[in-house]
């Protein structure tokens, strides 16, 4: 069963049509454009973690340089 990208609702075949129709709210897609949709979606999660982790590294360096005594800071 698919779901559908934008409610998460189940999408139910319809032959007629050759497409996916959502129960919830109606969105209809053909197959292959339901593939392309959560292609999408996963490419943009997966540079949003891409980001977080980045903020994240960040984040720690300079929590590192923070925690050192003025002598090394000086260093730097």
């Amino acid at each position: 069963m698919a779901r559908c990208p934008e409610c998460a609702g189940k999408m139910e075949y319809e032959s007629a049509t050759k497409s996916l129709i959502c129960s919830s709210c109606g969105l209809s897609l053909k197959r292959s454009e339901l593939d392309d949709y959560w292609k999408k979606i996963k490419r943009q999660n997966i540079d949003g973690d891409d980001e977080y982790q980045q903020k994240k590294s960040r984040r720690k360096e300079w929590l590192e340089w923070y925690s050192k005594s003025k002598a090394e800071k000086e260093k730097y």
